[in-house]
């Protein structure tokens, strides 16, 4: 748990709700449930003030299981789980910066596709 060679397992559930323009997502250790529990609810909806902007709500409940070291081990899971957010937000505009880029190439793409016909017609109409 926490190294850098640990490969952990983790389970998600995620909700896109288009009218509220909310995504709430639900990961769930299935890695080292015998030790510890994380249950992690991470919501992504508009600022009430600002459309422009985002408001991320995180909670996560820890529990450590049959250490003597629990608190110590929550602590630390907290720690981790707080610095996640940047990396999800991260992600999110990476895919959000490339899906721009192929919605641009594709209307590029479509209005050169447009125009090529409609000049073509123009020939034919001149002859």
């Amino acid at each position: 748990i926490g190294t850098a060679r640990t490969k952990t397992y983790v389970q998600e559930h995620s909700v896109v709700d288009l009218v509220k323009k909310t995504m709430e997502l639900k990961p769930t250790n299935i890695s080292f449930t015998n030790m510890v529990s994380v249950e992690e609810r991470i919501t992504y909806k508009p600022h009430p003030q600002d459309p422009e902007k985002t408001v991320l709500t995180q909670e996560a409940i820890i529990t450590v299981k049959g250490v003597s070291l629990s608190s110590y081990l929550e602590g630390l899971m907290a720690s981790t789980i707080s610095s996640n957010p940047n990396k999800g937000w991260e992600a999110m505009e990476w895919v959000i910066h490339k899906l721009n880029a192929e919605i641009e190439d594709l209307a590029a793409s479509a209005r050169g596709s447009l125009r090529m016909p409609m000049a073509a017609a123009a020939a034919l109409v001149e002859k």
